[in-house]
Parts: structure tokens; C-alpha cells; sequence
């Protein structure tokens, strides 16, 4: 087995899994996400819609639109077809100046050729929390955006813009946003403090995995890009460790459901084979079943006369 589901949090008691609200969080992590749209297409293969709280990050928001707009094969077909361009990722046009990846390419071209169709999922959604979340470029502090608020696609690309990859951020509302894996890659506690009292995580990187601790950057000028860059990757490190912390053990009455690859994926953020990411969606694919079969006719709401929750 390649991959794990594991639970953090109060023991379970007897055959049932009871909340008060259930939260669906993914991961970013580039074309790794295909392991994500692996785990939410064996979801989408059974009708499993339960979540009332969804929260993505950078390539998590893109897997939990395809989720939202319930279009199994969505996200394997679009990361497979366009992160794979050379309009989208260019190394040479970055040393000249340009963008490393291109957003605007990626979501106009899918929005062209392979669309979502958002108004099933504003239906789906009816009654149910959805965000992406993106870091403040001026505070590296995290919003969650809604997409009734801001746009699906500019949310998607607010949420995905790497610093320096592409250049520049994605400004809405007044304020330029970047990837919201720089300020909360795992934002598992914002599941929590909207009431989440069991968490469904999907991860990208390998079990057990975490950051160094921060490093201090008074040596560095300030208003320097070196200085900016290293209070990026600090901001991101203390963010993760304190997610992982909060996975391991969580508040009391809390329970953290963790599916994730047991070793490192194949794929990468980029750059990726098609081969790695083919073998990659096959295991997320396996990972959703095994949760399936294992934990998703055990879920009920503590409120609810039912015992299954279900689309």
C-alpha cells in the first residue's frame, strides 16, 4: 500500500463516526495534486458529497472546483493536458523577465476549451461553505475567499500564484494576493474555527512530513527581495509546522481524518512525466476508495436523524 488514511483526535466510539460539521480540506502542490483529484474523483464515483465546509489551497482550490462542479476526470484531464505546456511553465521566458508559470494561459485556456460548469456548482453548493484560500502579499497574512464574493477563476489564481513564479500577484478587491501556501498550506485550523469538528485532510506530501523551524532574517536589509524571501519561506514553515501540530493533536472533540501518499509522490510541483502522474492519480484513485469502503458509511451527524450522510 503507497498511501495512508489515518485519524488524529478522540478515540472513535462504536461502528459510527458522529460530527456537528464535517470539513474537506485539500493540499496544494502543483501537478502533485493529481494524487488529490485521484481521492476526490473515487468521491465523485459514489455520489460522496457530504462535506458542509470545503477549503483548498493553490492546487487543493482547483481540485475542490472540479469537486464542487461534481465533473469527475476534471482535474486529472486539466492538469495532465495544460500544467504540461510550455505556454504554462517556461523556464526560459522566466529568465527573461516573464512568468515562470502562467496562470492566465492555464484558466483561460482551460475556461475556453474544458470549462467548469459553475452554475451546477453554485446548485451543489447550496447550503455548503466553500474557499480558497490566498496570502496578502503586503501582511503574508491568509483570506478566504469565497467565490461568491470574488469570481471562481480569479479566486482559483488568486489562490495559485506562486511569489516570483508569477509575477506580480493577482490583485481583487484592492488587494494583491498570492498563494495561499504561503501563508496556510494545511489550513486545517481554519477548518476548526468555523466549526469543524471532523476534518478530512488530503495531503500531497508524504506522511509525517513537516518544515525546519524558521530562520531569523535580522541580518537582512530591510525592503530587500532577499530579506522578502526569506519572510516568505519563514511564514510558510511556522504555518505548516503549526498545521502539522494541530493534525498530530488536535483540540479536544476534534477528530483529523489524514489521506495522504506514505512516501514521496512521483510527481512534482513541476515539471512532471505523464507516467508520474498517471501512477500518481492511480494511488490517490486507491487511497479514496480504501476510504470509502473503510469510514465514509460510518460518518453521521450528531444533529441529524440519519446515520449516512450522502450527496
Amino acid at each position: 500500500m503507497t498511501y495512508r488514511i489515518h485519524l488524529t483526535g478522540a478515540a472513535e466510539q462504536g461502528v459510527w463516526m458522529g460530527f456537528r460539521r464535517l470539513a474537506l480540506v485539500c493540499e496544494g502542490g502543483g501537478q502533485r495534486g493529481i494524487f488529490t483529484a485521484g481521492v476526490l474523483d473515487a468521491f465523485l464515483a459514489e455520489g460522496f458529497f457530504p462535506f458542509q465546509l470545503m477549503i483548498g489551497t493553490s492546487a487543493g482550490a482547483q481540485n475542490l472546483s472540479a469537486y464542487a462542479c461534481g465533473q469527475l476526470g476534471y482535474a486529472r484531464h486539466v492538469i495532465r493536458r495544460y500544467s504540461t505546456r510550455k505556454e504554462f511553465y517556461n523556464p526560459l521566458r522566466f529568465m527573461r523577465g516573464g512568468h515562470l508559470i502562467d496562470l492566465d494561459w492555464f484558466l483561460d485556456t482551460a475556461a475556453r476549451e474544458y470549462p467548469l460548469d459553475l452554475e451546477r456548482a453554485m446548485l451543489r453548493l447550496a447550503g455548503r461553505e466553500l474557499y480558497m484560500c490566498a496570502s496578502r502579499s503586503d501582511t503574508l497574512v491568509t483570506d478566504f475567499l469565497r467565490v461568491d464574493r470574488h469570481g471562481w477563476l480569479p479566486s482559483i489564481k488568486a489562490s495559485s500564484a506562486v511569489p516570483m513564479f508569477y509575477r506580480g500577484g493577482v490583485t481583487l478587491g484592492g488587494v494583491c494576493y498570492w498563494d495561499g501556501g504561503v501563508s496556510d498550506a494545511l489550513p486545517v485550523k481554519a477548518a476548526h474555527e468555523r466549526g469543524a469538528d471532523l476534518i478530512v485532510v488530503v495531503r500531497t506530501l508524504p506522511v509525517g512530513h513537516t518544515e525546519s523551524a524558521p530562520r531569523p532574517v535580522v541580518h537582512l536589509p530591510q525592503g530587500g527581495r532577499l530579506r522578502a524571501a526569506a519572510e516568505v519561506v519563514n511564514r510558510h514553515k511556522a504555518a505548516y509546522r503549526e498545521a502539522q501540530a494541530f493534525i498530530e493533536s488536535p483540540p479536544a472533540g476534534v477528530r483529523v481524518m489524514e489521506l495522504a501518499p506514505l512516501q514521496a509522490l512521483r510527481s512534482h510541483a513541476l515539471g512532471s512525466s505523464l507516467a508520474a502522474m498517471e501512477q500518481d492519480y492511480a494511488t490517490g484513485r486507491a487511497c479514496g476508495r480504501q476510504f470509502m469502503a473503510r469510514y465514509a458509511w460510518r460518518l453521521c451527524q450528531k444533529e441529524a436523524d440519519t446515520r449516512i450522510v450522502s450527496a
